[in-house]
C-alpha cells in the first residue's frame, strides 16, 4: 500500500524581509517634462474656480486642456499670518526652508506692482516693504469662495528607466494637512497634527518629527497605527480623551483625506501611478482648548483663570524689551522729524556755559547749581509754551491745509527760541537772596541772549531725551545737580510728538476727503467724542493715509488707478513720520494680541493703569505752566502707538511695573470670581476655535501604502516631500469674494401685478408669527413703540415688501455710517453703474 503524497502548501515566513526597492514621489506626469530624468519633489497643490473643478482636473491630465488656471499673484499670494512675524518685521521662521514654490510661467498670470520678486509674485504695496518683511506664501480659498484645492503626485520607482510603480500594488493613499508652529527661545519650531476626539473634535499636538521617519532606521510613520507618544504627551491626550491613569490609550492615527489613482483612461495615466485627491481646507470640527479652565466651583474657576492669566502674561512680557528694541528707533526717528528742534553742536554749549560761568556776580555760591536750576526752569516753559501751540485749534487748522510744520519750525513759532525773554523767569532761583543780588543774577543771566540760551534749552532737552529713550537715569545738568525736570514732563514730550504724528496724518486725510469730496471735511476730522478725545484718533487716520497712499502708489497699473484726479503728496518728512507711527502701532499690535488673550483681567488692568499715566501726565502738563491741561491734547491712550509707548510696555520698560500688573490683573478674578470668572469661563466655549483659521501655517504631506512585489515582502509606507506651506484665507477675505447679484423687485411690474394676485392664485406673502405678549406695536415716535402683551398673531407681509425695506434700511445705515470717523473707507467698497433694461 502506498500512501498518498502530502500537498503543496506556500510557506510565508514569519518576519517578511521589505524590498530594497527605493520608491520616491515626484510631480504628475501631466505637469513635467517627460524627456527628463523625473526628481523626488512635492506634491502639487492645485486650485480651481468653479463646482467642475474635477472634470476641470481630469482633463488637464488627459491633454484636453492645455494648461490649470492660472493664479493671480495679488489673490493667491498673500504676507504670512501677522503672528509669524516679530517686532523687527521678520519672519519667524527659516525663509530659506520654508519658502514657497516658484511658479512656472504659465502657473500665473503676469502682474506688476510697487515691490514684486523676481519669480512675479508681489512683496508689499510699498518698494520698501521688499527688503523689510518676510516673502508673500500661497494662499488657499475656501469652498465658501467657490475654490477647490486638489493635490496630485506621481510615484516611481528608483531605478534604471525610472518605472512607474504598479497600480495594482496600491493599497491605499491620502494626504495629511499639518500645521506649523515656530520656535521660541525655548523651543524649537514644530509641525503640528490634528488628532481627532470624534467627528466634532479634535487637537493640534505636536505628535511627529518633521519627516515623518521614526526610529534610528529611519522607518516611515503608518498613518493608521502611530507610535506611542511620550510621557508629556500622553497626559494631555489623556486629558483631551477623558481617560484616567490606568484607562488604555486607544490606537492613534492621523485624518487624512483619501487619494485616489487617477483614471487609467485620462491621456497617458495608464502609464503612471498618478494620485490625486481633494485638498480639504475647512472643516467643521472644533479645536478643544489645551488648557483646562474648569472647576465646581466660583472659586475653582477663579483660581484656573488666575493662573492662566499669569502665565500668558509671564510669557507675553517676556518679550516686551524687544519689543522696545524693535520701537526705539522709529520713536527717535519720529520725534526728530515732528517735536525737537535741532541738536546744538556740545562744543557750542559747553562754550556758552563756561561763559556764563565765568562772568556769574560774586556772592551767588553755587554758581553752577544756579544756572543748572535756571536752565531746567527755562526748558520748562519752552516745554509749555510748545505744548500750546501744539494743541491750539489753529495747529489743527494748518496741518488740514497742508502746512505742516517741521520739530525745527514749530520751536521757532511757538517761541520756546526765545524762552530767556520770558518775565520773571530769572527770579526765584536757589542760592540768591533777593534784592540787589537777585537784580545783578537776572542782568547776568539774561545778558547771555536768546541765541545762547536756546542753545542751552535744545542741548539739555536732547541730553534728556536721549536717557529718557535709553531707559537710564536722568542726568544731572553738567553745571551742577539741580535738576527740575522728571520722566514725567519727558512723556509730555512723546504726547507732543503724537500730537504732531496726528497733524501729519491730518493733512493726508484732508487730501484723501478733497480728492473724494472736493472738500476737506475739518470739522469732521477735528470732531471730539463725549468722552473730550477725537472721533478721529489716531488709528482711524491712519488708515486713510494708508488708504491715499496705496492708491496713489498703484496709479502706474490701469486696473488699480484710483477714481480720482493724482493727490500732491506732503513733504516726504511727513511721509516718513506717518510711517514711523505705523511700524511702532504695528510692532504693539502683537503685544495686544497677547494682552487679549490673556483674558478680561489683563484688560480691566490695562484700562485701570490707562488712567493712572492720564493723571500722570496731566499732573507734569500741568507742572509745566499754570492753567494748561491733558485734556487740551484729546488724545486717546487705549489706541496704539500711544498704548504701546506710554501705557504698557512702555518705552520704559519696567520688570517691577510689569509684575505689579501681572498679579494685579490675576487677582481680579479671584478678588471677584462670581462678576468676572464665572461670565469668562462661561464665554470662552461659547466662541469655538475650528481646526483651521487664518492665523497659521499650514502644510500637506500624502501618503502611500504599497504592497510588496511577492507576499513575502511587507507592505510599506511611502511619504511624499512637504508640499509648499500656505496659509488659509479667512471667509470674509475680500479677495476671495465672489460677486453676487441681488435683483430688486420692479416696482412698476409689481403694482401692475397686485391686482393679478387673486386671479393667478399666487401667493407671494412670508407670514410672521408673534406668539402672545411677544408683538410690537409701533407708533409715530419712538416712544410709542413697545410690546404687545395681548393675543397671538400672524402677519403676512409681501415678500418684495421685505425685499424693499432691507434695501431702505441698509441705505439708510451706509448713510450714516460714511459720515462717521472710522467708517468712510467703506465708499471703496461702493460703485454704480447705469443699470438697461435688457430687451430682444
Amino acid at each position: 500500500m502506498v500512501s498518498r503524497a502530502a500537498g503543496r502548501r506556500l510557506l510565508v515566513p514569519a518576519n517578511r524581509a521589505p524590498s530594497r526597492e527605493r520608491l520616491l514621489a515626484t510631480e504628475p506626469f501631466f505637469l513635467r517634462d517627460l524627456a527628463q530624468v523625473p526628481i523626488e519633489a512635492a506634491p502639487r497643490v492645485l486650485s480651481f474656480e468653479s463646482d467642475s473643478f474635477m472634470d476641470d482636473f481630469l482633463a488637464t491630465a488627459a491633454g484636453k486642456r492645455p494648461t490649470l488656471p492660472r493664479l493671480l499673484p495679488w489673490r493667491d499670494w498673500s504676507e504670512p499670518p501677522a503672528g509669524l512675524v516679530d517686532a523687527h518685521g521678520q519672519a519667524r521662521y527659516a525663509t530659506a526652508s520654508l519658502a514657497r514654490r516658484v511658479p512656472g510661467s504659465t502657473d500665473i498670470e503676469a502682474s506688476s506692482g510697487p515691490a514684486m520678486d523676481a519669480d512675479g509674485i508681489p512683496h508689499g504695496l510699498v518698494a520698501a516693504e521688499k527688503a523689510a518683511t518676510p516673502p508673500w506664501l500661497r494662499k488657499l480659498y475656501l469652498p465658501l469662495h467657490e475654490r477647490f484645492n486638489l493635490i496630485s503626485f506621481d510615484v516611481v520607482c528608483a531605478a534604471a528607466g525610472w518605472p512607474r510603480v504598479d497600480r495594482k500594488r496600491i493599497k491605499g493613499s491620502g494626504a495629511v494637512i499639518r500645521r506649523f508652529i515656530p520656535g521660541t527661545a525655548g523651543t524649537p519650531e514644530r509641525w503640528e497634527d490634528w488628532i481627532a476626539v470624534d467627528e466634532r473634535h479634535g487637537a493640534w499636538l505636536p505628535l511627529l518629527p518633521t519627516d515623518l521617519q521614526t526610529g534610528a532606521a529611519g522607518a516611515a510613520v503608518d498613518p493608521a497605527k502611530l507610535p506611542a507618544p511620550s510621557a508629556t504627551l500622553e497626559l494631555r491626550l489623556r486629558t483631551l480623551l477623558d481617560l484616567g491613569a490606568a484607562d488604555p490609550l486607544p490606537a492613534l492615527g492621523l485624518l487624512s483625506a483619501p487619494l485616489s489613482l487617477l483614471p487609467p483612461d485620462a491621456g497617458k495615466a495608464a502609464e503612471h501611478c498618478t494620485l490625486y485627491g481633494y485638498l480639504p481646507v475647512f472643516s467643521a470640527a472644533r479645536e478643544i482648548p489645551t488648557e483646562q479652565r474648569a472647576g465646581d466651583t466660583a472659586a475653582a474657576v477663579a483660581t484656573a483663570l488666575s493662573q492662566h492669566t499669569q502665565a500668558r502674561l509671564d510669557i507675553l512680557f517676556q518679550g516686551a524689551v524687544d519689543l522696545r528694541n524693535a520701537a526705539l528707533p522709529h520713536l527717535r526717528s519720529l520725534l526728530d522729524a515732528t517735536v525737537l528742534p535741532a541738536r546744538p553742536a556740545q562744543a557750542a554749549a559747553t562754550a556758552i556755559a563756561d561763559n556764563l560761568i565765568a562772568t556769574a556776580p560774586g556772592g551767588l555760591g553755587q554758581v553752577g547749581n544756579t544756572l543748572a536750576h535756571t536752565i531746567d526752569k527755562a526748558l520748562l516753559e519752552a516745554l509749555a509754551r510748545l505744548w500750546q501751540t501744539i494743541t491750539a485749534a489753529a495747529t489743527d487748522d494748518a496741518d488740514i491745509a497742508g502746512n505742516v510744520r517741521s520739530g525745527t519750525d514749530l520751536w521757532a513759532a511757538s517761541t520756546a527760541a526765545d524762552t530767556a525773554s520770558a518775565p520773571g523767569l530769572f527770579n526765584n532761583l536757589p542760592g540768591v537772596s533777593a534784592g540787589a543780588q537777585a537784580t545783578a543774577a537776572a542782568v547776568w543771566l539774561s545778558g547771555a541772549g536768546n541765541n545762547a540760551w536756546d542753545t542751552l534749552l535744545r542741548q539739555r532737552l536732547h541730553q534728556l531725551m536721549d536717557a529718557w529713550l535709553a531707559g537710564t537715569a536722568l542726568p544731572p545738568p553738567a553745571q551742577g545737580n539741580a535738576g527740575l525736570v522728571g520722566t514725567d514732563h519727558l512723556a509730555v514730550v512723546v504726547v507732543m510728538a503724537l500730537l504732531r504724528l496726528r497733524g501729519c496724518r491730518l493733512c493726508l486725510a484732508a487730501r484723501l476727503n478733497h480728492a473724494l469730496y472736493n472738500d476737506t471735511l475739518a470739522a469732521d476730522l477735528k470732531a471730539v467724542a463725549a468722552d473730550g478725545k477725537r472721533q478721529m484718533g489716531l488709528a482711524a487716520l491712519a488708515e486713510l493715509a494708508e488708504t491715499l497712499l496705496a492708491q496713489e502708489a498703484a496709479r502706474g497699473d490701469i486696473q488699480a488707478t484710483p477714481p480720482w484726479p493724482p493727490v500732491t503728496l506732503p513733504a516726504q518728512w511727513i511721509l516718513d513720520a506717518h510711517a514711523h507711527g505705523e511700524a511702532i502701532a504695528k510692532i504693539y499690535a502683537r503685544f495686544d494680541d497677547g494682552l487679549a488673550g490673556a483674558g478680561n483681567g489683563a484688560v480691566d488692568q490695562l484700562n485701570a493703569r490707562i488712567e493712572i499715566i492720564e493723571t500722570e501726565l496731566g499732573t507734569a502738563v500741568a507742572g509745566l505752566r499754570t492753567g494748561l491741561s491733558l485734556g487740551a491734547a484729546q488724545l486717546g491712550l487705549n489706541e496704539q502707538p500711544p498704548c504701546g509707548l506710554l501705557v504698557l510696555p512702555g518705552i520704559r520698560v519696567a520688570g517691577t511695573v510689569l509684575a505689579a500688573f501681572r498679579t494685579a490683573a490675576a487677582t481680579r478674578y479671584t478678588a471677584e470670581p462670581e462678576r468676572l470668572a464665572l461670565p469668562e469661563a462661561r464665554s470662552s466655549d461659547a466662541l469655538p476655535r475650528l481646526r483651521f483659521d487664518a492665523e497659521h501655517l499650514y502644510a500637506a504631506w500624502a501618503w502611500v501604502r504599497v504592497a510588496g512585489h511577492t507576499p513575502c515582502e511587507p507592505e510599506r509606507i511611502v511619504w511624499t516631500r512637504r508640499s509648499e506651506p500656505f496659509s488659509i484665507a479667512d471667509p470674509t477675505d475680500l479677495l476671495g469674494a465672489r460677486p453676487a447679484s441681488i435683483q430688486m423687485p420692479d416696482i412698476p411690474k409689481l403694482l401692475r401685478d397686485i391686482p393679478r394676485i387673486a386671479r393667478a392664485r399666487a401667493k407671494p406673502f412670508a407670514g410672521m408669527a408673534a406668539p402672545p405678549g411677544s408683538g410690537v406695536i409701533t407708533g409715530a415716535d419712538m416712544a410709542d413703540t413697545r410690546r404687545d402683551f395681548g393675543i397671538g398673531m400672524i402677519c403676512n407681509f409681501g415678500i418684495p415688501v421685505l425685499t424693499i425695506c432691507a434695501l431702505i434700511l441698509f441705505k439708510i445705515i451706509f448713510t450714516v455710517l460714511i459720515t462717521l470717523p472710522s467708517f468712510s473707507w467703506m465708499l471703496f467698497l461702493k460703485f454704480c453703474l447705469p443699470f438697461p433694461k435688457r430687451g430682444p
